[in-house]
């Protein structure tokens, strides 16, 4: 029963000062892909940088298939749809193994998108509105001395 006791104590003692593992931090909720959400909704919600392997299984269930993107990053593609519907999502992990893009395809006109190009042009970062128009160009007789 002593042993018990004492191991009861520290179990109490460690737990409070942190040595015990703490409870795990809770991970935003990333949009379900399905063929009723729209893409750029999807895409501009999905929360990057924070989504681990683990948290995307338990989200979305097991992957299509599995790619090595020529970045070297690995792509877990979900397929949603099927023929001329058919719509995937691959999901970019970086070394680091949480969620850095997500790429959406179609044969439709949004293929191509992907979340980190939607995200910064929602956030006003990169987009031809955010652009700063360049420089009007001058024919080069323009500058001749002696015109």
């Amino acid at each position: 029963m002593k042993p018990f006791v004492v191991l009861l104590g520290l179990f109490a003692a460690f737990g409070s000062a942190g040595v015990m593992a703490e409870s795990p931090k809770t991970l935003p909720m990333p949009p379900t892909f399905n063929i009723q959400i729209d893409a750029d909704e999807a895409l501009t919600k999905y929360p990057l940088g924070v989504i681990t392997k683990v948290a995307a299984f338990a989200h979305h269930g097991q992957e299509n298939r599995t790619v090595t993107l020529p970045n070297g990053y690995e792509g877990k593609v979900y397929q949603v749809g099927s023929g001329t519907g058919l719509r995937t999502y691959t999901l970019v992990f970086s070394d680091k193994g949480v969620v850095t893009d997500v790429l959406y395809n179609e044969q439709g006109r949004h293929n191509g998108l992907t979340a980190l190009q939607l995200q910064a042009q929602a956030k006003r970062i990169l987009g031809p509105d955010v652009e700063k128009q360049p420089y009007k160009k001058h024919a080069p007789d323009e500058f001749r001395l002696g015109k």
